[in-house]
């Protein structure tokens, strides 16, 4: 509606003036809509998590705050602590849901040789608490689906973003390895090609971390307490997730964290006399196999510092992936190990790789052996002369 701010009077939506004294008319929102959307949530201020009634905090005791929706739409976008805050009490509140739903069947099952006066309130007890959680588990779950919805397209759009300078960036190294442009020209357009590709990629990295946190999609079936809390950490690898991979062909999760290699070198140096900028780059590539060589020899020995001491000080990570090794390495039998190396372009201290890794492999608790191949694009820098693997990507 539209009012005067002096005399307080309610004019036409078309009018600009005050009819009575002249002043510039303002419009003012409708009390029903403020009313709609000042509608309040509960928040503990210590835990950050949302009751749906009650006084108290749940999980610490602290007295609860009142906050409008609007407030916790802004509060939601990205903030690591709180998603992992969320997610955390989305996890115990579906092991609790699940307790109450376990004790309810087992005391129908007794009803026969339990007394009823016993067993009625039990059941009428569970079932209202049970009533109790819902609201607020789903609430959670709006909330953590709404955070996921909006960090994929972040994720999307950035790396639509990447996309062309990735690709004006192997325009001119090619162009750079014919000659065509000057050191000068093709130094000067990489620093600044690299700079931008490494500030998307930091951003991107960000919301990859912050989609790592959370569980599967709201309300997804999870199979055990054990593979709920496996949910927290930021790999998401899970056995249920990994029995999964194996049957669609052990997807890029798996092959991320363990990739092998029977070492075939695409090219081989045919000039005669040797250019010697060729001869270096086939020793670079000699030195660059020898990484996924040991690669494959690790996961083959079980050797986890062999292993480790491939990676770059700069990959995201490492200890995540050492302990997700070792607990791969507990899980499954390597039968055959074996990478195909479809690709390279190294420049001075950094490399990019394109490689496809076949594994054949099985459960060691007893299993058919199953084969599957990813293809990865491999970034790797070279740390006190010796390469190190920097980043992995899957080529989808």
């Amino acid at each position: 509606m539209v009012i005067c701010p002096q005399c307080n009077i309610e004019h036409d939506p078309l009018e600009e003036f005050c009819r009575k004294c002249g002043k510039f008319l303002l419009s003012v929102e409708d009390a029903a809509a403020t009313k709609e959307n000042t509608e309040v949530n509960l928040i503990c201020p210590r835990c950050q998590v949302l009751h749906k009634k009650g006084k108290y905090c749940r999980k610490c005791g602290s007295l609860l705050m009142q906050r409008t929706g609007s407030e916790r739409v802004d509060a939601q976008p990205l903030e690591k602590k709180l998603v992992k805050r969320w997610v955390k009490e989305w996890l115990k509140l579906l092991e609790e849901e699940r307790e109450l739903k376990s004790c309810m069947n087992r005391l129908e099952a007794r009803g026969e040789n339990i007394s009823t006066d016993v067993i009625n309130p039990l059941i009428v007890r569970y079932k209202d608490q049970l009533e109790a959680l819902s609201p607020l588990h789903r609430e959670i779950e709006k909330e953590l689906e709404s955070i996921r919805k909006r960090t994929t397209g972040e994720i999307d759009h950035l790396e639509n973003q990447l996309k062309p300078v990735q690709k004006r960036l192997e325009e001119f190294q090619s162009l750079y390895k014919d000659s065509a442009v000057t050191k000068a020209d093709f130094l000067r357009e990489k620093r600044e090609l690299k700079k931008e590709i490494n500030s998307i990629e930091r951003s991107a990295k960000k919301f990859r971390h912050i989609l790592s946190l959370l569980p599967g999609p709201a309300g997804g079936n999870v199979d055990s307490p054990g593979l709920v809390r496996g949910l927290l950490r930021p790999s998401a690898l899970v056995t249920g997730a990994i029995i999964l991979l194996l049957i669609i062909g052990l997807g890029y999760l798996f092959w991320q964290q363990y990739p092998q290699s029977n070492r075939f070198i695409s090219k081989e140096s045919t000039p005669s006399p040797p250019d010697p900028q060729t001869v270096a780059e086939n020793i670079e590539a000699e030195k660059i196999g020898s990484v996924f060589d040991n690669i494959r020899r690790a996961n083959l020995q079980k050797n986890i510092d062999l292993f480790m001491s491939c990676f770059s000080r700069d990959f995201s990570g490492t200890e995540r992936k050492r302990k997700d090794t070792l607990k791969m390495w507990e899980t499954f039998n390597y039968h055959d190990l074996s990478y195909d190396l479809k690709k390279q372009t190294i420049v001075g201290d950094a490399a990019d790789v394109r490689l496809e890794w076949v594994v054949k492999t099985s459960e060691r608790a007893g299993g058919k052996p199953h084969n599957g191949r990813t293809v990865l694009d491999v970034t790797l820098k070279r740390e006190d002369g010796v390469w190190k693997i920097k980043q992995i990507k899957p080529v989808s």
